[in-house]
């Protein structure tokens, strides 16, 4: 008989498998700006797929990046985690679940 081990998704000890995808993107920044520049540049960062800079004299500029489609064909991780870590719940379980309950009512 087959022993069951750390990775057997069963009721109970549900499993999924996690993965972590990352995307490389790159600006064009605007001609003559050195963002490292403070007498010219007070901020700059990237969120969302859009490179925002804020200047000394109060101006923002947003540079969006143009193929913003996260590219899904190959994982950079690749693992089974509990369910649980997820916040994943089986629509089975919840069947059973509710199988139970009614049961038990009918014992009552």
């Amino acid at each position: 008989m087959a022993t069951a081990t750390a990775t057997i998704n069963v009721k109970g000890e549900r499993k999924v498998v996690g993965c972590t995808f990352t995307e490389n993107l790159c600006f064009k920044i605007p001609d003559g700006i050195d963002l490292e520049d403070k007498t010219i540049v007070k901020s700059w960062g990237v969120k969302w797929g859009t490179l925002r800079i804020v200047y000394t004299n109060g101006q923002e500029e947003e540079i969006i990046f143009e193929d913003n489609e996260p590219d899904y064909k190959h994982p950079a991780t690749m693992e089974i985690q509990p369910a649980q870590d997820w916040g994943v719940e089986y629509s089975e379980d919840e069947e059973d679940e509710e199988d139970e309950e009614d049961e038990e009512d009918k014992e009552e």
